[in-house]
């Protein structure tokens, strides 16, 4: 799925309109439009806004990661209550052994 077609997606999928999401980023409806039809390629800033702006990573829209923040929560929530839990609270040692005994527990499954 190219940029263009991602952007699309995420903007059908939250049930807004190109002039919703333009006005929030403060650029023009015809500027989001190229981009949408991969007409145009957003600046490293606007990249950064619209990543924020749909709740995904940079990566995700430009390198095609499937996974983004929203998926995540939806299939894992109480997984991601407990890693934001974990990395206000955690020690960096104590983080690295949650990742450590993680990683233990995918590699028996």
């Amino acid at each position: 799925m190219t940029l263009g077609e991602k952007l699309k997606t995420l903007r059908h999928e939250r049930g807004l309109y190109q002039r919703d999401v333009a006005e929030s980023l403060g650029i023009a409806i015809t500027t989001l439009s190229g981009y949408e039809r991969n007409d145009r390629k957003p600046n490293p800033e606007t990249l950064r806004q619209l990543s924020d702006f749909y709740g995904v990573t940079i990566d995700y829209l430009v390198a095609g990661a499937e996974n983004n923040i929203n998926d995540l929560e939806e299939q894992f929530p109480e997984g991601v209550k407990v890693l934001r839990r974990a990395t206000k609270e955690l020690t960096p040692q104590a983080r690295a052994k949650m990742i450590k005994l993680m990683k233990a527990f995918l590699e028996d499954e």
